[in-house]
């Protein structure tokens, strides 16, 4: 009797319902999986991983001012190398003129304009942080303190591209739509714009919004890619990276299955 019975969960565990029943059944409280009532661990090292990327403490007079700088290099080792594989993966979309600049807002330490113009692209960059600001000119990088509205609105037309990677997520919902209308009056003809952020359809997207006490609200992508189509931006898609999937159906749905997602667009050569 005991063959059989092996047989049939081992049918079970085959069926494509299996995954689903089995993470309700987690989920109401009936695990298969035997756990203690309570489990410890120690916290990550997340200041000494900061100050060991920025290469000084924090000064206890600038806490408040120095906090995000430290918050941005908590990560554990190795998430330089997923950001390289994000930056690798838009390049092929940023536009390579000498005549004009492409500009990255929220630029922070400068590390996509560093590999944009490792790549032989032109980068200005603007952040409203004056630490992170000071941190990528020490690097060599063409970056300014500034208000994003005010500098668009004082560069019109004069920028081969303008992305920004993991900003819209700490503005305002109501601010998106004169943002994008800036952005789009600040593009060269043919210039794009490239928007990237947390992926809310995936299972961790909220813990990772969340860990953030700068976000304001996530923003879906049907959301941000109807925002670029009704400011006059064409060619409109959106581009999926940070692969992680817990499933085979997750896997099989590019929405679910990546972490992060940018959408692009582009400014018309002529006016419609």
């Amino acid at each position: 009797m005991k063959a059989p019975m092996n047989r049939i969960k081992a049918s079970i565990r085959k069926t494509p319902l299996f995954g689903p029943l089995k993470w309700l059944a987690a989920l109401l409280g009936r695990s298969s999986y035997p756990l203690p009532f309570s489990h410890s661990l120690p916290a990550e090292p997340f200041l000494d991983r900061a100050i060991a990327r920025i290469g000084k403490n924090p000064d206890p007079a600038r806490r408040e001012e120095e906090f995000y700088s430290y918050f941005s290099e908590i990560w554990a080792e190795g998430y330089e190398k997923g950001l390289t594989q994000q930056y690798t993966a838009y390049l092929p979309y940023i536009p390579k003129r000498s005549d004009l600049p492409f500009l990255d807002i929220g630029c922070g330490a400068g590390e996509f304009i560093q590999f944009l113009s490792a790549n032989g692209i032109r980068t200005q960059g603007i952040d409203s942080n004056s630490k992170e600001v000071a941190r990528a000119k020490g690097y060599g990088l063409e970056v300014n303190q500034a208000d994003a509205l005010v500098y668009l609105q004082d560069h019109l037309a004069c920028f081969s591209g303008i992305s920004m990677l993991e900003v819209i997520e700490h503005l305002p919902p109501e601010s998106l739509a004169s943002l994008l209308s800036s952005i789009f009056k600040s593009l060269a003809p043919g210039g794009v714009v490239l928007l990237e952020t947390i992926n809310i359809k995936h299972p961790l997207a909220f813990h990772s919004f969340y860990s953030d006490p700068t976000h304001t609200r996530p923003v879906p992508s049907d959301l941000l890619a109807f925002l670029l189509q009704w400011q006059g931006f064409a060619g409109v898609q959106v581009i999926y990276t940070t692969p992680l999937a817990f499933t085979q159906q997750q896997a099989n749905d590019p929405s679910r299955a990546y972490f992060s997602y940018a959408v692009l667009g582009s400014k018309p050569t002529v006016s419609i």
